[in-house]
């Protein structure tokens, strides 16, 4: 068995409530970069987020995945969360979504970059390119197992690799000034937190919470 059955009869939700709480938390934090601010400029995120790093220094690296630093980016960066996040969460239990999301994916790749490579993050792109990683294994699993429909499989492996490929700088150029290296480390640690589910909890691409 794959990333997949072994919830169904666990229990019957489906809303992906955790990744929206998520997205209400990074759309707070970025409002109140905002208002830190005192502006609605493209800019102003960015601006709020060098303050805090000048003040709390090299420690804000702990926290800066939850900042962001324009408005595209923050519009752009929830819009991959929520699909990304939503197959994630229908396959892992809460706490464990949870633990990898903030501790994993945000601060994990965050850390790791700035220690590596010496490169600040802001943003969830580490973390969206981590799911996006993980969409890509379970689609892939997914393509040999007989229980799962080709014509879901074969979009979801397609675009989840097309999206990570990009976003690890991959296909094309990325926006100046993107942190790739946090992306990279994004995509390594999705891969590692895979591997954990699957070899722990029989992770598969059709352990929906139907």
């Amino acid at each position: 068995m794959s990333l997949g059955v072994r919830n169904i009869q666990k229990r019957s939700r489906y809303w992906p409530t955790l990744t929206l709480a998520f997205i209400i938390s990074f759309a707070v934090v970025y409002a109140g970069q905002l208002l830190i601010d005192g502006s609605l400029s493209r800019d102003a995120g960015y601006q709020t987020a060098t303050m805090v790093k000048n003040i709390v220094g090299n420690g804000s690296v702990v926290f800066s995945w939850l900042f962001h630093s324009t408005h595209a980016h923050f519009i752009e960066n929830l819009a991959i969360f929520f699909l990304t996040g939503w197959w994630v969460e229908n396959r892992v239990d809460d706490d464990r979504f949870i633990l990898g999301i903030a501790v994993v994916l945000g601060i994990g790749a965050n850390v790791a970059a700035a220690l590596i490579f010496r490169v600040p993050g802001a943003g969830i792109s580490g973390i969206t390119t981590g799911l996006g990683l993980m969409i890509a294994l379970g689609a892939f699993e997914g393509l040999f197992d007989s229980t799962v429909r080709l014509i879901k499989a074969i979009p979801e492996f397609t675009l989840s690799v097309l999206f990570v490929l990009w976003s690890v700088g991959g296909l094309g150029q990325l926006p100046a000034g993107t942190a790739v290296e946090v992306h990279i480390l994004g995509a390594v640690l999705g891969g590692a937190w895979y591997a954990t589910e699957k070899i722990r909890y029989d992770f598969g691409p059709h352990q929906l919470r139907i």
